[in-house]
């Protein structure tokens, strides 16, 4: 009989355990489709986006085309220079600089300007 009452009892007790509350900061508590902010990780399968002000940056040389391709959010910058540094960007199109290419939202492929088709 103490038996029986102690397996009810157990049994009680782990129903009435409540969920794990996810702690706040935690990537894995956000849904996919939440924009991450600077610094961290975005794109891969989940196309995971960056908030505003910010796009998804590959590390150059990068480009990542793939579906579980990554990159990291980082800022769009609001000026730049005119200084005429060309790079590649990875959508194929020349940049004056790479400060122009981030500001469009554009990792760099590669230093130089883009070949031609």
């Amino acid at each position: 009989m103490r038996l029986a009452l102690l397996t009810a009892s157990l049994f009680l007790l782990a129903a009435c355990q409540p969920e794990p509350i996810p702690v706040d900061g935690d990537p894995a508590s956000r849904p996919a489709d939440t924009p991450r902010a600077e610094g961290e990780m975005c794109g891969g399968i989940a196309a995971i986006q960056c908030g505003e002000g910010l796009y998804c940056a590959d590390r150059p040389g990068q480009c990542v085309n793939t579906a579980d391709g990554s990159g990291i959010c980082a800022p769009r910058p609001e000026v730049c220079t005119q200084q005429y540094d060309p790079v590649c960007g990875c959508d194929g199109k020349t940049y004056g600089n790479a400060c122009t290419a981030a500001s469009a939202g554009v990792s760099i492929a590669s230093q130089g300007e883009c070949p031609a088709d």
